[in-house]
């Protein structure tokens, strides 16, 4: 067994700047046409228990092409209910440019069909809205491993708690 000293003063602590250049945070784009929502999952991924980062929101496909042109990025968070760009295609085409890129569907589209055809475009998972921080924070526990542990898999599926990230479309 290693033993490790603890730190003895508030010194031993500290990160030097090398080191915290070498912390990596999950980098990630939002896309989703309606600004609140991207502003909620913000908040969870910012939040604490997840080292991530959004380094970019988008609104439609286009912006999000571009933007992931631009930018470095570890995970797209979409939305596919999309007024102009369906969110399949989107899927389909980041998956075509990106295909390292890892993508998590939140939608309030739940036919099993949909969710097929998501997942065949290329999207690693799909989560259905509303969803819960801690259903967000398991998910991408399971697909990115090395940044946060994983979380246990609830029977049957992913369980949906009352604290939610979006309500559904008016239609």
């Amino acid at each position: 067994m290693v033993s490790i000293p603890a730190p003895h003063s508030v010194e031993d602590c500290r990160v030097s700047t090398a080191e915290a250049q070498d912390i990596r945070t999950l980098r990630v784009v939002l896309v989703d046409p309606r600004a609140e929502r991207r502003r909620l999952v913000r908040q969870v991924l910012e939040g604490p228990g997840l080292m991530a980062t959004v380094i970019g929101e988008a609104d439609s496909q286009p912006a999000a092409l571009a933007l992931l042109d631009s930018h470095d990025a570890d995970l797209v968070i979409l939305e596919i209910q999309m007024p102009v760009q369906e969110g399949l295609e989107t899927i389909a085409a980041l998956r075509d440019r990106f295909s390292r890129l890892r993508i998590v569907v939140c939608s309030f589209h739940r036919d099993i069909t949909t969710k097929a055809r998501a997942l065949d475009q290329g999207a690693d998972a799909y989560l259905d809205k509303p969803v819960s921080a801690d259903d967000l924070k398991a998910a991408l526990g399971r697909l990115f491993a090395d940044f946060a542990p994983p979380a246990p898999i609830a029977p049957g599926g992913v369980a949906f708690a009352a604290t939610s990230l979006g309500e559904p479309a008016s239609q």
